[in-house]
């Protein structure tokens, strides 16, 4: 849990580092010009691929293979992801969202990630639900499987709410 907490305020230094670095070689002005640049381009992928993406998804058939429909998502989602790094200011931040928009290494995160994504198919109404051998430590409960049922006896969370001072 340290790890996240130290990234999380080794970035800010991180980036403001980078201003200071292009700035010192390209000049203020031409910094300045940069950041709107990428932040334009970020706006640009996001209202883009938001359209896109939910584009793709629907002209995906019901019976399409569901791992082509999670590496829909994946690219997607990379992509979305990639513009809100372009729009967030500092150079560190716009090199990753750079990265994220090149197919080349959205396929590299894809392979990475696949074996650790699980799929599953949705139920079916012709040939009923799929089964999956289960995992171990995962308990998988079917609408039939569970409900809610209304505590008994004296408990707080069954008295009407007060009004106020009585």
């Amino acid at each position: 849990m340290q790890l996240p907490a130290i990234l999380f305020l080794l970035w800010p230094l991180a980036e403001i580092s980078g201003f200071i670095i292009v700035g010192k070689w390209l000049g203020l002005f031409a910094t300045l010009a940069l950041i709107v640049a990428t932040t334009l381009l970020g706006l640009i992928v996001l209202r883009s691929n938001g359209i896109s993406i939910l584009t793709k998804l629907r002209g995906q058939r019901a019976d399409a293979n569901p791992e082509t429909v999670a590496r829909t998502v994946l690219d997607g989602t990379a992509q979305v992801f990639g513009g809100l790094l372009l729009i967030f200011p500092g150079f560190i931040s716009d090199i990753l969202g750079l990265l994220l928009l090149i197919p080349l290494v959205r396929s590299i995160l894809w392979d990475y990630l696949r074996p650790r994504i699980v799929i599953r198919r949705g139920r079916d109404t012709q040939s009923g639900p799929s089964y999956r051998a289960p995992t171990p430590g995962v308990i998988d409960l079917d609408e039939a499987d569970y409900h809610r049922e209304t505590p008994k006896g004296d408990s707080p969370w069954n008295k009407p709410p007060h009004d106020g001072p009585a």
